[in-house]
């Protein structure tokens, strides 16, 4: 399973409401989450910079 699969998961479990995962995740959810988002951020700001080529 990919992290975006794993990811898409533990939303899907939470009815995509970032509230509610905030409040009922486990920690170990939380960080998957958390790492997905701020590793596709990362992605996307090197790409707009040209820093890497967009995939």
């Amino acid at each position: 399973m990919t992290e975006r699969e794993k990811v898409e998961a533990i939303m899907a479990k939470y009815d995509r409401n970032f509230s509610i995962l905030q409040k009922n995740a486990t920690a170990k959810e939380l960080k998957i989450v958390f790492k997905f988002v701020a590793d596709e951020s990362n992605r996307k700001q090197r790409a707009l910079v040209g820093l890497d080529k967009e995939e």
